[in-house]
Formats: structure tokens, sequence, C-alpha cells
């Protein structure tokens, strides 16, 4: 069985969100991970930290770094900690409806394929295996895979809502994590506040971050509390699974958010022009 850390550099700042975090903590907490290295922000940190340990005892590694460098910054202080073969990157606004034992045997399948990376969200249907239609798959047992590459990158995002090449809910070689998190923010364009993860994930353009060897669950695995993601009816609150306390709040979306999704789709109209003019 392959070794598992659970990660999260997460901010805390409300009553909604510490709540948030807790019914997440339970949906999967009987995973078997050998830790959980986690740093929390914001003003109910020390409410969280204290509830972690109550529930983890001696496998929980706890940080309280909140640095002016920013979110890369302190995640990487906490790299020496995650030794593992997989991490799990934990969203607290993702719960797990799946048995915790098919997680464990998702993250051995992927070790024992040697896979690289897996998107744990966002099933929206089974539509997210069709956004890799066209692209060969390995059959396996809980997963299916392939390898995502320069050359069937077209293919993926000319599919329906296309393909991020690496998402931040998910679950990543060890490596892989460590060189996203040391290789930071762009250096060109733009960059998300330095506060938020947000630059962690890889847009369909980036592609220097290919080739990945890449894992697609068989079922739905998590999903989130209250963002539909482009597939109305889609979160646990449309579904009725979880209670509206709330309405929905993001620190992702304001106007400087859409301005960026619509350039990054602008730069991935020319990328594919160029790559099917060479070819």
């Amino acid at each position: 069985m392959a070794n598992l850390t659970i990660f999260a550099n997460f901010f805390i700042d409300t009553e909604e969100r510490f709540l948030r975090m807790r019914d997440s903590f339970f949906s999967f907490k009987d995973i078997t991970a050998d830790k959980w290295v986690i740093n929390v922000r914001g003003r109910h940190a020390k409410r969280t930290m204290d509830f972690l340990r109550s529930q983890l005892n001696g496998k929980l590694v706890s940080y309280t770094l909140k640095s002016e460098e920013g979110w890369f910054y302190d995640t990487a202080k906490m790299l020496p900690d995650i030794q593992s073969d997989y991490v799990l990157i934990w969203m607290e606004d993702q719960i797990n409806l799946a048995k915790t034992e098919l997680l464990d045997d998702i993250v051995s399948e992927m070790k024992e394929k040697d896979l690289d990376y897996m998107f744990y969200t966002c099933w929206h249907k089974g539509g997210l295996r069709e956004r890799y239609h066209g692209v060969p798959l390995a059959l396996g047992t809980h997963l299916d895979s392939f390898e995502h590459t320069l050359a069937n990158n077209p293919t993926i995002q000319s599919n329906r809502g296309g393909s991020y090449l690496i998402a931040f809910p998910s679950i990543q070689k060890v490596p892989l994590f460590k060189k996203i998190i040391l290789a930071g923010p762009p250096k060109i364009g733009k960059p998300w506040p330095k506060e938020t993860p947000f630059d962690f994930e890889k847009r369909p353009t980036d592609t220097q971050w290919l080739p990945i060897k890449v894992a697609l669950p068989k079922q739905e695995l998590f999903a989130s509390i209250d963002d539909d993601n482009g597939c109305e009816g889609y979160c646990l609150q449309a579904r009725g699974l979880y209670p509206i306390r709330e309405k929905r709040k993001s620190y992702a979306i304001d106007d400087r958010s859409r301005l960026r999704k619509f350039l990054s789709h602008i730069k991935y109209l020319a990328f594919k022009k160029i790559t099917q003019n060479k070819k």
C-alpha cells in the first residue's frame, strides 16, 4: 500500500468555514494516512487546530504560518514533513461521498500504475471523464488512466469545458507537489494575491508541466458544498445534501478573476491555432 499525507494550508476566518472544515474532516477522517500536515490561518485558526489535535493526536503536524511572503513561501516551510508517496490536498469546502476504503484503494492503485495526479472532485454526473473524450484510456480497477502530453492536449482542450493540467483539489505524487510549490507563482503575467493558493493550478497553456500521468476515478468521490462549478445542480447544497446556512462566498470570484479567465481562454485559442498550423 502506498503511504499518504493529508496536506492543507487553509484560511478559516468565519464560523461557517469552521463548520464546513469540520464536516469535511469527518467525511474522510478514517482514510489511511501517515500524517496530516496542516497550516491554518484566519480568525478561527486556533479553534481549528484544537479541533484537529483532538481528533488526530500524534498524526497531526501543525503549523501557524502567516508570513508576508505568502502562501507558497509558507507551504515550502512545510515540505520537510511531507515524505510520503502521495499527498492529498485537502480543501475545507469538499465533502467525501465515497467509502474511505475506496480512497485507500485508489491511492494504492495510483502507486501500482505509477500515476502522478488525480482530480478528486467536480464529478459532474460523469462529466469529469468526458473532459478527456478522444484520449485512449488504460482501464483499471478503481480508476482508469492516461498520459496527458503535449500531443493530446489540443484534443483534451477541445472537449466541452476543457481541462486545467493540474487542479488544486487533487491527489498527487509528492515529487510533483513539491516541484509546483518550489516553482512558486508564475513569473510571467499577473499572479493571484500571494495569500491565496490559486496559482498552484496549471492552465491549459502551461504545457511546460507536461507530460503528466493522470488517474480518472470511476465514480464520484468528493463534491463541493456550494459551488456548481458550471454544472447546474451539482453541489451538495443544490442536491439537498448540505444545509444552506449562508449564501455562497468565494475568495476566487471577483472582477479580476473573470478578466484572468477571459485572458487565459484567449491565450489557449492562440496556442491551439499555432499547434494546428504546425500539423
